[in-house]
């Protein structure tokens, strides 16, 4: 898990593969995951595992994005959970909303399908659930 080499193993600032990120815990295949690098939560670009949705959780214990990946490793979309709202081309999209595409800054952005909000849901179910067990 992580990015930024991930095929060659190293990153660009030297790290190494999989060493960007803490698995908190796993739900089939959903993985809780925490930035190891700073108090900034930023998810992954890239993963080596198919069809993963990692729910990147920040300093406040709290889910702050949903990544979802394409077969071949790829950022399909994120889905911002908190935060600030989001403007693009004049329209404000409130948080939650989703970003598709490979990059966040020009992605395209809108409003969660039924789906979308169906995962989000699914997701702070386990992550609240989880936290109760503790």
């Amino acid at each position: 898990m992580g990015g930024r080499g991930s095929a060659s193993g190293i990153s660009d600032k030297g790290r190494k593969y999989g060493t960007e990120y803490r698995t908190l815990f796993q739900s089939n295949n959903i993985k809780f995951i925490k930035y190891n690098i700073s108090k900034s939560a930023t998810s992954p670009y890239e993963t080596r595992s198919n069809h993963r949705i990692y729910v990147t959780i920040n300093n406040k214990n709290e889910p702050k994005y949903i990544t979802m990946y394409r077969n071949n490793g790829k950022r399909l979309a994120q889905i911002d959970i908190s935060g600030p709202a989001h403007t693009q081309d004049g329209r404000k999209f409130e948080t939650p909303h989703i970003h598709v595409g490979y990059e966040h800054q020009g992605s395209y952005v809108r409003n969660l399908n039924f789906w979308e909000k169906r995962l989000l849901s699914r997701t702070k179910n386990i992550w609240y659930n989880k936290r109760k067990d503790k």
